[in-house]
Formats: C-alpha cells, sequence, structure tokens
C-alpha cells in the first residue's frame, strides 16, 4: 500500500478547517460592490462622450501611441511614447524631446494601461474608431477596480482596531465615499490607483505587525516596498509615503539586525518599479523627473520662442537686470503672512481640503486617540505618518501656487493622502462619546459622502473649476454644457 501523498493531506485538511467558515463575506464585499453599482453607470466615456479633460486625453493617447507605434521610429521602450500633437489645446501638457512630442505626464500608467489596451486592439477595438468602448474599459480597469479593491482592503485593515465587522464595513465605505476618492474613481486619472497602492503598502506593514512571527514574513515587506514604488511612479506625491514608510520598519520590534534586513528587503522590492520608471524617463528628461517638472523642455515654450532665441537671452540675462518699475521685494512678515493666508485657502478655500471633506477632523482625532493609547509603536508610527504625509501635501500645495481650475473637484492632488489619514478614524470609533458628538460626526460624514457623490457627476471637465467646486459641479449637472462649448472654454 502506498503512503498517503503529503500535498493531498494538507489540502484535505485546508478544506476541513475551512468547512465552517464562510468563503464569501458579505460585509467584506459590501463597499466594493458599492463602489462598482455606483461607478459603472458614471464613468466619464458612457456620461459625457467625447468630452475628456486635457489630462485624460492626454493619457489616451500616450497610451494609443504606446500599442500602435508607428514605423521609423526609436523602437525603445521610451520613444514608443510619441504622439501626434494634431490637438493644439493638448501641446500645453507636452514636451519635444529630438523633435517628437510626449506627454508631460509620470509614464508609468501610460505603461500599465497598455496592456488591457493592447488585447483591445489584438481583438479589432481600437480607440479612434471606439472612442467610447476603449475608454470606459480602460477607466474601469485601470481606476475603478483599483478603488473598489481599496474598499475591500481597507475593511481588512480595520481589524486593526479589533471592530465588528459592520463597523469596519462602515469605516470602508466612509473612507472611499467620503474622501473624494469615489468622486474620482469615475475619470482616468493617476491619483486614486496610487492611493489604493498606498494603502496596500500600509496593509502590508500592519499585517506585519500583526503577525505572531513578523521575521518569518520578510516578503510582506518586499510587496510593501512594490507597492509604494508602484504608487510613486504613478504618482509622484506619493514619494512622501515610499521614504516616510521606511521609519516603520525601524520603529518595528524586531532585532536591529531584523530591522536593516527588513529596510533592505523592502527597498529591494521598490527597485523594480523605480528600474522600470527610468527607463521610461530618464530617456526623454534625463533623470526620473517627469516632464512636468522640466519647463525647458514645454512644448508650448518652445513653440513660441525657438530654441536659439531662448539660448541667447538665458545667456545675457544677468541677476542685475532688473524693471526700473519693478516693486520692492516683499519683507519677510508679508511674506509670512501671504502663506499663510494661501494655507488657510487651500483649507477652507474653493478647492479647499475642509470645505469639501470635513469628516479628515475624525481621521485626525483616531490619530491622536492612537498616541495616547496603549498602541503599538508601529501602529502610532503609522498613525503619525498619515498625518505628516498630508501636511507636507498641504504645504508643498500652498508653495507650488498652481492654477485653481487645475486642480478640478476639489483638489485632486490630495486624494492619494485624504483615504490613508481618514483611515484612522477606526481608532476614535473604539472610544465612547456623547450623542452631541455623534451627531455632530454624522454631519460632517453626511456632507463629505454628499460632496462626494457630487463631484462623481463631474470631477474633471475639460475647462476645471475657478469657483466653488461643488456649486460648479452641480450647476453642470442641471444645465450641462454641450461639447462643443467646452471644448472652447479648455482652448
Amino acid at each position: 500500500m502506498m503512503p498517503p501523498n503529503n500535498s493531498m493531506v494538507g489540502l484535505t485538511a485546508y478544506f476541513r478547517r475551512r468547512r465552517d467558515k464562510p468563503y464569501v463575506r458579505p460585509w467584506a464585499l459590501a463597499t466594493p460592490v458599492a463602489v462598482l453599482l455606483l461607478c459603472l453607470p458614471l464613468l466619464r466615456p458612457l456620461r459625457h462622450p467625447g468630452q475628456p479633460s486635457s489630462d485624460e486625453a492626454l493619457r489616451l493617447a500616450s497610451t494609443a501611441a504606446m500599442v500602435e507605434h508607428r514605423q521609423g521610429l526609436d523602437p525603445s521602450l521610451a520613444a514608443r511614447l510619441a504622439i501626434d500633437a494634431e490637438d493644439p489645446a493638448l501641446r500645453s501638457h507636452m514636451i519635444v524631446v529630438e523633435k517628437h512630442y510626449y506627454a508631460d505626464q509620470p509614464p508609468m500608467m501610460t505603461l500599465l494601461l497598455s496592456g488591457p489596451y493592447w488585447f483591445l486592439h489584438r481583438m479589432g477595438y481600437r480607440l479612434r474608431e471606439n472612442s467610447v468602448l476603449v475608454p470606459y474599459l480602460l477607466t474601469l480597469l485601470g481606476v475603478t477596480l483599483p478603488a473598489a479593491a481599496a474598499g475591500g482592503l481597507l475593511y481588512r485593515m480595520g481589524r486593526i482596531f479589533e471592530l465588528k465587522r459592520p463597523w469596519r464595513c462602515g469605516l470602508a465605505a466612509a473612507t472611499i465615499f467620503g474622501s473624494g476618492m469615489i468622486s474620482y474613481a469615475v475619470v482616468l486619472n493617476p491619483h486614486v490607483p496610487a492611493a489604493a497602492l498606498v494603502l496596500a503598502a500600509v496593509g502590508c506593514l500592519v499585517h506585519l505587525a500583526a503577525s505572531p512571527t513578523p521575521s518569518r514574513e520578510g516578503g510582506w515587506l518586499a510587496l510593501a516596498g512594490f507597492c509604494a514604488a508602484l504608487a510613486a511612479t504613478i504618482d509622484p506625491w506619493a514619494t512622501v509615503f515610499l521614504v516616510l514608510l521606511v521609519v516603520v520598519i525601524v520603529a518595528m520590534r524586531l532585532r536591529p539586525a531584523l530591522r536593516v534586513g527588513g529596510v533592505i528587503l523592502y527597498l529591494l522590492g521598490a527597485a523594480p518599479p523605480i528600474a522600470l520608471h527610468g527607463t521610461l524617463t530618464v530617456h526623454l528628461t534625463g533623470d526620473l523627473l517627469p516632464g512636468s517638472m522640466h519647463p525647458e523642455l514645454s512644448a508650448t515654450r518652445l513653440r513660441h520662442f525657438p530654441a536659439d532665441a531662448l539660448a541667447a537671452d538665458d545667456a545675457t540675462a544677468t541677476p542685475a537686470a532688473t524693471d526700473s518699475g519693478e516693486e520692492e521685494p516683499a519683507s519677510l512678515w508679508q511674506t509670512a503672512w501671504r502663506g499663510i493666508g494661501k494655507f488657510l485657502w487651500t483649507l477652507l478655500g474653493e478647492h479647499g481640503l475642509l470645505s469639501h471633506f470635513p469628516v479628515v477632523v475624525l481621521g485626525v482625532a483616531g490619530m491622536f486617540a492612537v498616541m495616547h493609547r496603549h498602541w503599538p509603536a508601529t501602529t502610532k508610527v503609522l498613525a503619525a505618518i498619515s498625518a505628516i504625509a498630508m501636511l507636507v501635501a498641504l504645504i508643498g500645495y500652498t508653495a507650488g501656487g498652481g492654477p485653481a481650475a487645475s486642480a478640478q473637484f476639489a483638489n485632486r492632488w490630495l486624494i492619494l493622502f485624504i483615504p490613508i489619514l481618514l483611515f484612522w478614524t477606526g481608532a476614535w470609533l473604539r472610544r465612547s462619546h456623547r450623542p452631541a458628538v455623534w451627531c455632530a460626526a454624522a454631519v460632517l460624514l453626511a456632507f463629505s459622502v454628499i460632496v462626494s457623490l457630487i463631484g462623481a457627476t463631474d470631477p474633471m471637465p475639460p475647462g476645471g473649476y475657478s469657483r466653488y467646486t461643488v456649486a460648479a459641479a452641480l450647476h453642470n449637472l442641471f444645465y450641462p454644457t454641450s461639447p462643443t462649448h467646452t471644448t472652447a472654454l479648455a482652448d
């Protein structure tokens, strides 16, 4: 008689253990299903066909160029991103390298989208002939599904707070629907998938911190590094998390040698996305920075000013050459006062964080609750990093002083930071509060969810928003503009 196969014995034991456990958890699937049910009929190509924003149109053009590579060009991977600059409205978002036009966006998301589009292209579905179906599927795969997956991941991560399943489901739903993430889950953008990847990186560290044998599960550190690096190559703002999450590894309850090894594993996991990003970017810009951070390569600048004239102007310009009518430089106090005003406007202005998603206050309260309880050091560091990253984003956006209309609905550059900060509301939910406090929290959540749902109707119009975005989105909802009028505004 032959001895039993060890693999078969292990498989049989697994199914015996799973006999009394459900294979489908309704509470875990509630938020992802709700995200899909809401977003599928609201995706931009279906609701606003032929009216993509310049950011979406440029990304679709780059994806098409990657797959439909023109003959005669350099066959390198980066050169495949060259696109035809037929639309003058898009040239303001292009760079020129060796007389070829490229999008100034980070190319990693374009590369990821080129895989599904290659499959669609092989099946005969091309972007120009199928201007609704192909963008719809690419938006679904590249943005909507990551948002839905983030809902399930947040439910899983909520176990750290020891909440019951309905409360964990509510926490996941509040994070997705109250952070503006659902608003941008209907358009093609890098912020939602980057936010989902940041949550995945944090989830890996949360799982490792809760493991009884963290020294034997180093693979989670490599996966965390991979997710954080991939998020940073999709949305450069995620570099903040890529750097700060190293501090979490150092704070783990491990021997010093294991901490050093953990950092090495994290960096090894981060290396492939960064190397691939370098392959795509260095060939075009000369460094790891995307084209948007190289104004000297701007197609608009080179079109209005020939390269010879720009070189001559740069050579003859001197710091001493000033206009006699130039205003005197502002004093230190005036500069500080203006900076404070811009910072408050970033919080409460037309695209402000708190004027759209005031429920973030509960996330800050949860972060402080983690600091005042006997939580593990890893959890405290993660909570502190979430707040620090948000503060860095607010200061960076204030210092950048970008045009308000480019922020689109609310502030699209902050969508990356809001979900992870709002996640710490789970620590606030553990504590007992007075009825008035619960009512105030419900009002903040309801307002944030309503604003997010309003934003989902049109988060990135071609012309952007130049006033309070909630009022503008409601106006566009009841009085939609025609495609021709919208294009004229964008131009």
